[in-house]
């Protein structure tokens, strides 16, 4: 439809009907880069526009059935900038005619377009008019195509002038582009976006060294085990020594259920079943809350944890990075599901290691059935993040077989000082 010119100014594209209605579009392209430069003005019936409408999609790009299928891969989604805040608009419920359309208020600075791996952001001289996502839905025929029930556009208007990036969504790259552009990474809150940033700079510093993205999870996990082992190392063993003292109490708090479990179970009965356990536990010194204070440390590693299972699955610098043998696209998940399965059974070791005592029914079901659980989740995670979950139990159950040999070996010197202890007053020596 358009005619186009190149020349020193750029490359230019005109269109005209004729009858009023005419389109002249001017981009300048950096020699490095994803930014492009753009001029757009339009006129209709004669009288040129004030804003004019651009409109990106519908879609990104190809959507595949294994991306379709898989929860991890983030599809299109429209992030702007208001008031200096980042705001993230999603598609709307499958509209029940061609399309829906979600408006939203102007003073709008850039709004941007994107997947798990690549955005086209406007970035107008001028803050936008208005924004509306406009979400469409799919036929059958065209779902062949492109497997999704829906697929979304971005709509705004502009003054005419400003920058346009359309690229891979590289940190570095969004954040040259100033403001909350580099929340377009899809990261979540600012200060979680932060830690999001620092991992993925620590990343990428071992990379330079290793030049294999694989090796450097594996590194970033050994790093930040370290980091933590002070923290997890005195929750650790407070677990354990928790662990060791319910083994031994077991069989007595056995007797006392099964005696109960006679007498015929109410409320009553139950209640002084638990009054008795607690009597036991107060006999024997034993806190049965105690080893929840070790678990305080640990809630300290949690949002290094969920920062790495968020930035991992969404970081451009994985994408068709190969780590070894039948790994070659840490961004995918393991073809052979050797990595899932084994981080699954690592999972159940390291509880089994970790000498936790599950007395009721219920517990030892959960014991058995987290690692199935997550082993299925992983099924179809990048292999990026199942490497690091891996590693991370690995150096876990290092860690633990040594506290568990501090454990046995604090145990054995109590008792025997135990057994060295004078058990009364000695008697004073007669000559």
């Amino acid at each position: 439809l358009f005619h186009v010119e190149q020349n020193a100014q750029g490359l230019t594209f005109k269109w005209s009907d004729g009858k009023g209605d005419s389109v002249l579009k001017t981009f300048r392209v950096d020699e490095k880069g994803y930014v492009a430069s753009f001029e757009i003005s339009a006129s209709k019936d004669g009288q040129i526009l004030d804003f004019v409408p651009l409109i990106w999609g519908p879609g990104f790009s190809k959507l595949t059935k294994d991306q379709a299928k898989n929860k991890y891969y983030q599809q299109e989604y429209v992030g702007y900038e208001a008031g200096g805040k980042f705001h993230k608009a999603v598609r709307g419920k499958r509209p029940a005619g061609e399309h829906l359309d979600q408006a939203y208020g102007g003073g709008i600075s850039w709004a941007g377009i994107a997947n798990n791996y690549f955005a086209a952001i406007v970035l107008p001289d001028q803050p936008l008019s208005s924004l509306k996502v406009r979400t469409i839905s799919l036929a059958e025929d065209l779902q062949k195509l492109h497997p999704s029930e829906t697929d979304i556009s971005m709509i705004v208007e502009t003054k005419g002038k400003g920058k346009l990036f359309l690229g891979p969504k590289d940190f570095s790259s969004l954040k040259g582009l100033g403001g909350q552009v580099f929340r377009m990474m899809n990261w979540g809150w600012s200060w979680f976006s932060a830690i999001c940033a620092f991992l993925l700079w620590g990343l990428n510093k071992l990379y330079a060294y290793t030049a294999n993205y694989g090796i450097a999870i594996l590194l970033l996990t050994l790093v930040m085990k370290i980091f933590f082992y002070p923290f997890t190392q005195s929750s650790m063993v407070k677990m354990k020594e928790m662990g060791e003292s319910m083994k031994k109490l077991k069989p007595q708090i056995d007797k006392i259920r099964a005696k109960y479990k006679k007498i015929g179970m109410n409320m009553q009965t139950r209640a002084k079943m638990n009054e008795e356990v607690m009597e036991l536990y107060k006999r024997e010194g034993v806190n049965p809350l105690g080893g929840m204070s070790g678990c305080l440390p640990l809630l300290l590693q949690l949002p290094v944890f969920w920062a790495l299972f968020t930035m991992l699955p969404n970081t451009i610098d994985l994408r068709g990075a190969h780590f070894f043998l039948w790994i070659k696209d840490l961004s995918l998940a393991d073809p052979l599901y050797i990595t899932p399965i084994l981080m699954g059974v690592s999972m159940l070791l390291s509880t089994m290691m970790s000498g936790t005592q599950m007395t009721e029914p219920t517990q030892k079901v959960m014991m058995y059935t987290m690692p199935v659980m997550f082993t299925w989740f992983c099924l179809w995670a990048p292999a990026g993040l199942t490497l690091y979950w891996l590693a991370n139990n690995l150096l876990t159950m290092g860690q633990q077989a040594i506290i568990n040999k501090q454990v046995e070996k604090r145990a054995l010197e109590a008792q025997k000082a135990k057994k060295s202890t004078p058990k009364g007053p000695s008697r004073p020596s007669h000559a």
